[in-house]
């Protein structure tokens, strides 16, 4: 398999995981933080559409999200919402996230760096994305003092 397919395939799987993770968190919270979830699912849903074109015209096609994924990140939310819905802890979930995600396609740009410009392109929206997630976020930290949660 080429690695302009391998990179876009890279990216339409981060992009659904993130869109995937945004849902589910959409559901434990409202407000200013429900709306700007909203805004991020958005985002996702665009770069998961945007990869799965250029997959489609590079002759690749999209890898399905296997169940077990789904279900450890089903899993792995629900534990970590169970003792506090709070903004500022739903917003260090989403830091989490998108700093992952950062750091996967980071690794796949430096792995893949003969694929097609357009591809390396997307991808780096994607980081650049994330990046501003992350900063976006930052607004719904609170200082709870060292080692207290809610």
């Amino acid at each position: 398999m080429n690695e302009t397919v391998q990179l876009l395939q890279d990216v339409v799987r981060n992009a659904r995981t993130g869109r995937d993770a945004v849902e589910q968190l959409m559901n434990k919270t409202d407000g200013a933080m429900k709306e700007e979830l909203s805004k991020e699912r958005e985002r996702y849903v665009d770069t998961q559409r945007a990869g799965e074109q250029a997959l489609l015209d590079a002759g690749g096609r999209a890898e399905p999200s296997g169940p077990m994924a789904r279900a450890g990140m089903w899993m792995g939310i629900q534990m970590e919402t169970l003792a506090d819905r709070s903004d500022a802890h739903i917003a260090e979930i989403v830091i989490q996230g998108a700093t992952m995600g950062v750091i996967e396609m980071t690794k796949a740009l430096n792995t893949y760096d003969a694929a097609d410009p357009a591809a390396r392109g997307l991808a780096s929206r994607f980081v650049v994305q994330q990046n501003e997630t992350i900063e976006r976020q930052k607004g719904f930290l609170e200082n709870q003092g060292v080692g207290s949660r809610q």
